[in-house]
């Protein structure tokens, strides 16, 4: 998957541009960070604005609105963020950044994703 992942991320950027096969369908649309509270235990992709990045007992988290107790946020582990630190990426300098992150949605105070692998997530500006 790793691999390919770039390619497939262009394929689909193309096909949900086109409104081509399940990328018509609004159930597979884009989710903005501040409207998954229906989306619960459901996989998503999120797009939205990183306001702050947090780094609290060696857990990150980035922070999609003022209030991280009901707010979108991505969470990464301790061991995740190692992965990611050997591959050379550095979540805080997404700080301010606009991106799209896919993953499970889940309940940590507001609605969050954690994220695992670089591949769920796109840094778009």
């Amino acid at each position: 998957m790793r691999r390919c992942a770039k390619a497939l991320l262009a394929a689909e950027d193309r096909a949900r541009r086109a409104k081509r096969g399940l990328w018509n369908d609004p159930h597979f649309r884009v989710r903005r960070a501040g409207r998954l509270a229906n989306d619960i235990g459901t996989f998503q992709i999120v797009e939205g604005k990183v306001l702050d990045v947090a780094k609290v007992r060696r857990r990150v988290y980035l922070n999609f609105g003022p209030d991280y107790r009901t707010d979108f946020t991505v969470t990464i582990s301790p061991a995740d963020m190692r992965r990611l630190t050997k591959d050379g990426i550095d979540p805080v300098a997404w700080s301010g950044k606009t991106v799209r992150v896919r993953g499970w949605i889940s309940l940590l105070n507001g609605p969050e994703i954690e994220l695992t692998h670089p591949e769920q997530i796109e840094v778009l500006d």
